[in-house]
């Protein structure tokens, strides 16, 4: 509630409706939450950890996109057609997260306008966020790995190299050189 009131301040009798469609999820390190082919039917509230979205490169799938606390996680593709899509959500670290289906969210929108205007504002949340963390993986791993350790907190020692690649668009080598180096470096 703190944070959506943030957005957009609504009595709290005003969640209740909300509250009561939530499922609270505790899911481990690398339990995938849609896989490539599913139709995502629901949105997720991340409340603590971080999940990967990752794209099909043609050969395998890579991470594209990290989410964090206080993120709406979910493949928007997919989610908003209804159509299954090659995109695999998948846990990064540990995670707890509200789960919020599809049909309850439209329920909710046609039952609330208040809700529209919330909609409305966490959609341009997302989209800020989403560009935000798309500008840090074109920028050069040298430069954007400070900035990537300051806007994912705590996920340096949990990701892999090959998914740090990934998101920087360079080899699990690369990252095992440039890390060896930094370590070398702050010696």
């Amino acid at each position: 509630m703190d944070d959506i009131n943030q957005l957009f301040p609504l009595p709290e009798k005003s969640y209740v409706k909300v509250f009561d469609k939530l499922k609270l999820k505790y899911l481990k390190r690398g339990k995938t939450l849609k896989h490539p082919g599913e139709t995502d039917r629901v949105s997720r509230y991340l409340c603590e950890g971080f999940i990967g979205s990752y794209k099909f490169n043609g050969s395998n799938h890579a991470l594209f996109m990290i989410f964090k606390q206080t993120d709406i996680v979910f493949d928007e593709r997919s989610f908003r057609s209804g159509i299954p899509s090659d995109t695999l959500l998948k846990c990064i670290t540990d995670v707890v997260f509200y789960e919020f289906t599809r049909d309850s969210e439209r329920e909710l929108l046609s039952a609330n306008p208040d809700f529209v205007t919330v909609a409305h504002k966490i959609s341009l949340r997302i989209n800020e966020c989403n560009s935000n963390v798309f500008e840090l993986s074109k920028k050069k791993l040298d430069p954007g790995y400070k900035e990537f350790v300051k806007m994912f907190p705590g996920l340096e020692p949990e990701i892999t190299n090959e998914d740090l690649g990934a998101f920087f668009g360079i080899s699990r080598r690369t990252v095992e050189r440039f890390k060896h180096d930094l370590k070398n470096f702050d010696l």
